[in-house]
């Protein structure tokens, strides 16, 4: 009976120590998150741009220049304004947008919001990731679930280490990427803003963690996804090596790579 009692004190304690936590830092302080945004995703739009019916799917690529032949073939939707930066989005084939992302969790999860306004229900992203163990980088990865190193996913999930991908259309890209035979694995991502605080000793952890590749977008637009209902999966190719020695530096083919895994994610895309 004193050990119940005990129990029960101690976690009381628990919890006001918890509350206080949450209130004095506000990257967790789990606030708001059933209330309305003040400012609306809608209200960019307001009418005045309407996606095709048909479509419900967009790919989001991280890459300043669109590419020619995907221009051809497209039809200018908007431009996403990303502080200084437009980059424009595509209805590709009548059948798909392709949406050019900013680099960076917070304006890559704008651009999700943005993309669900207008009528998304599935996203796929494709986009480059630094290995922080060691296995075959020819290979794709396809992103099961991302550490939340970030700062915009806590404004919308409650905190949490992990946020995972959408188990239904992460499978589905593994089958059309065996269709391919095209090389991938399975596997988690760390998400962080700070590219300049990659150290040693956050690194390690994120190993220990479960983490094989660094990246800056994934848990921040899971999350967002997650929060609105919908769909979000992420395909990843290797652009460099970071590891306790050192930065490996960008490899000198990754331009040959981003483009051949951006044709491949459109032909998948195209089939979700």
């Amino acid at each position: 009976m004193v050990f119940l009692y005990n129990k029960i004190i101690l976690n009381k304690v628990m919890v006001i120590c918890m509350n206080k936590f949450n209130n004095d830092y506000p990257i967790i302080e789990n606030l708001g998150f059933d209330e309305l945004g003040v400012i609306s995703p809608n209200i960019v739009f307001d009418g005045e741009i309407n996606l095709p019916e048909q479509i419900d799917t967009a790919l989001v690529i991280f890459d300043p220049r669109p590419d020619s032949n995907i221009i051809n073939e497209s039809t200018l939707l908007y431009h996403f304004i990303a502080a200084s930066t437009r980059l424009p989005q595509y209805v590709y084939r009548d059948k798909l947008v392709i949406a050019y992302a900013p680099l960076g969790g917070p304006a890559a999860g704008g651009l999700v919001e943005e993309l669900i306004a207008l009528g998304i229900k599935k996203i796929v992203a494709c986009g480059s990731a630094g290995a922080i163990q060691d296995f075959d980088q020819s290979q794709l990865l396809v992103v099961n679930k991302a550490i939340r190193d970030e700062g915009l996913s806590y404004h919308y999930l409650k905190p949490s280490i992990y946020v995972e991908n959408d188990d239904y259309l992460v499978k589905k890209i593994q089958r059309e990427l065996k269709k391919k035979n095209i090389d991938f694995f399975e596997g988690m991502t760390w998400t962080t803003d700070a590219f300049y605080r990659e150290t040693k000793s956050r690194i390690a952890k994120r190993i220990e963690q479960g983490a094989v590749a660094v990246e800056m977008e994934n848990a921040s637009m899971a999350a967002v996804a997650k929060y609105r209902n919908i769909q979000f999966a992420q395909v990843m190719y290797f652009s460099d090596v970071i590891h306790n020695d050192g930065w490996s530096g960008f490899h000198l083919n990754r331009k040959q790579i981003k483009e051949k895994v951006q044709t491949v994610m459109i032909e998948i895309a195209l089939n979700l």
